[in-house]
């Protein structure tokens, strides 16, 4: 599954719903599912706005006075809905410059619209890469008839917080959203 690395606080913002932008100098074509990755990087600063801050401030501070911030860990997905510049959240960095080759403003930072985010019950360790990378290990495939989604997911979670759901209405993996059949 393609995953991003991002750095905390950020990637737990965005598993966690807070923040449904995530800024990037470079624009991307990639939509729908991506998995969140935050670095090992355990030094961080923040700068918020008024309004960020009243988004995320005490998340923010419960995390990080707890110690419970995830390092060099997969935290959850989240969806790629659009690419943008100038998007009207809080989170958006609004900036453009003007591009002599092509007479006109462009975008210097892009903001990616992110939609439906999952922060997962246990993380993965994993050895992450710069931009988009394949993580193998999350993967549901459809079912030849109908097209439902069936879990293939290889991962070293215990099955308890990897499965959700019952008897009546099904199990299904929170990790790729395929229905659990193992």
């Amino acid at each position: 599954m393609k995953t991003i690395t991002i750095k905390q606080p950020w990637g737990y913002l965005i598993c966690s719903g807070i923040k449904d932008i995530e800024n990037r100098t470079w624009a991307t074509k990639v939509r729908g599912r991506v998995l969140v990755y935050v670095s090992q990087g355990k030094k961080f600063k923040i700068n918020l706005t008024d309004d960020q801050m009243l988004a995320a401030f005490g998340s923010i501070s419960e995390q990080a006075t707890s110690g419970k911030f995830d390092f060099g860990a997969i935290i959850g997905s989240v969806e790629i809905l659009d690419c943008v510049a100038n998007h009207p959240s809080v989170w958006a960095e609004k900036a453009v410059e003007y591009n002599p080759d092509i007479h006109e403003f462009a975008p210097r930072m892009y903001n990616w619209v992110l939609t439906n985010p999952v922060l997962f019950l246990e993380p993965i360790s994993a050895k992450g890469k710069q931009r988009f990378w394949d993580y193998p290990n999350i993967h549901a495939e459809p079912e030849e008839k109908d097209g439902e989604l069936f879990c293939n997911c290889q991962l070293p979670v215990d099955e308890r917080i990897q499965v959700s759901g019952d008897s009546r209405f099904g199990y299904h993996c929170r990790y790729c959203g395929g229905k659990w059949y193992k």
